[in-house]
């Protein structure tokens, strides 16, 4: 059995998508499918491009790269998604295949939702599905506002919009700085935004500087 540590369970049940399915059905749910509660090591690929109707995927901890695959082979990094975010839910009202595989960039614990689980829900509690539509239109208007980001702005600007868009929840110091962490390699936050690894690199000492 693959359980979730109180912390994981607490992130799981905060999840705002979740809100409106009730408490008591959630952790019926988690005690009773233990193939709904994923425990991954680093470097796993649970999500593959071309995948139809994969259900819906919560993180409870860990950081997941999304990316895609070209004809030749190349991987380039999509997207990136930490503790409370969620995946394929753009899935979830079509028959439209994934378009992205996903990999554990870290050691990460998941809840998974099978499609016809989800599509229960749906049915049951409305608000859920309300949710979930919400949901993918934010997902769609990131998604235009990046592509703005990435045809008009220089490394150290696309750096700063993605930190900002990403990792805005930083706890204060005492002194009103930010300490942040982002447990990500340069070259595949380099491969997300669209510059080289030296350049990630070079941004980041500025913006240390600075």
């Amino acid at each position: 059995m693959t359980l979730f540590s109180d912390g994981e369970q607490a992130r799981i049940e905060a999840c705002a998508v979740l809100h409106d399915i009730p408490a008591e059905l959630l952790q019926k749910t988690l005690a009773e499918r233990d193939d709904c509660r994923l425990r991954l090591p680093a470097a796993t690929v649970f999500l593959d491009a071309g995948d139809v109707k994969p259900g819906l995927y919560l993180i409870a901890s860990g950081t997941v790269e999304l990316f895609v695959t070209d004809d030749k082979g190349n991987e380039n990094v999509v997207d990136f998604a930490t503790a409370g975010g969620t995946l394929a839910e753009e899935t979830l009202f079509n028959d439209q295949a994934l378009q992205y595989s996903a990999r554990s960039l870290t050691r990460a614990a998941i809840l998974y939702l099978p499609d016809e689980l989800v599509a229960e829900w749906i049915t049951r509690y409305p608000a859920f599905a309300q949710r979930l539509i919400s949901l993918v239109a934010r997902r769609i208007d990131f998604l235009s506002r990046d592509v703005y980001t990435l045809r008009t702005k220089r490394a150290t600007s696309r750096l700063i919009c993605y930190i900002l868009c990403h990792f805005n929840k930083a706890p204060m110091a005492a002194d009103g700085s930010f300490m942040l962490h982002i447990d990500i390699p340069h070259n595949r936050l380099a491969s997300r935004i669209g510059v080289s690894a030296s350049q990630v690199s070079r941004s980041l000492r500025e913006l240390q500087d600075k």
